[in-house]
């Protein structure tokens, strides 16, 4: 009885371990092309992720800004005057539910009303004051959990400049 079971069980063994072998023969000839450079860090070679084209990291164009806060505020110096960050006030919200029991909402907003880069800056200045008033310091951890909203860029902005650890989530993911 145990002879005539493992017989027919070859098929499915065989089914079984002949993929795998093949899989496993196959993936260790694959030699994947990497992206990047070798690079020579504190006397130990290493590799990094940059593009190949390119030896040495990439200079800006923006007069030896090197980080995303430098850029902000050298943009903000460079346009005070200009409108940056754009909302619509809500005027009314409509909730319609179909047929088959789904819910859609319906915003009607008014016109834009806009914070300029300088106000914006004077914004993430005070509120970078604040954090520190508060006994908050560099290299502490943070998240923002909001709608992509002005007052999430000005925190964004905020915690970059301070510099946070950072971890944004969204309340709504499509």
């Amino acid at each position: 009885m145990f002879q005539v079971y493992f017989k027919e069980m070859n098929a499915y063994i065989v089914g079984a371990l002949v993929p795998l072998v093949f899989t496993l023969l196959v993936r260790n000839t694959k030699r994947q092309k990497k992206r990047g450079l070798p690079v020579d860090v504190g006397g130990e070679r290493g590799y990094t992720i940059r593009n190949c084209l390119f030896s040495l990291p990439v200079k800006t164009a923006w007069g030896g800004v090197l980080t995303l806060p430098e850029l902000f505020e050298q943009a903000c110096e460079k346009h005070w005057d200009k409108p940056l960050l754009g909302t619509r006030t809500l005027v009314a919200r409509e909730t319609e539910i179909s047929e088959d029991g789904r819910f859609f909402e319906y915003l009607h907003l008014g016109e834009y009303g806009w914070l300029s880069y300088g106000l914006t800056m004077e914004i993430v200045c005070n509120f970078a004051s604040g954090l520190a008033k508060l006994g908050h310091s560099r290299n502490e951890r943070a998240a923002i959990f909001a709608d992509t909203r002005e007052e999430w860029f000005i925190a964004l902005q905020v915690l970059s400049i301070y510099p946070f650890t950072l971890a944004v989530d969204f309340t709504e993911v499509s």
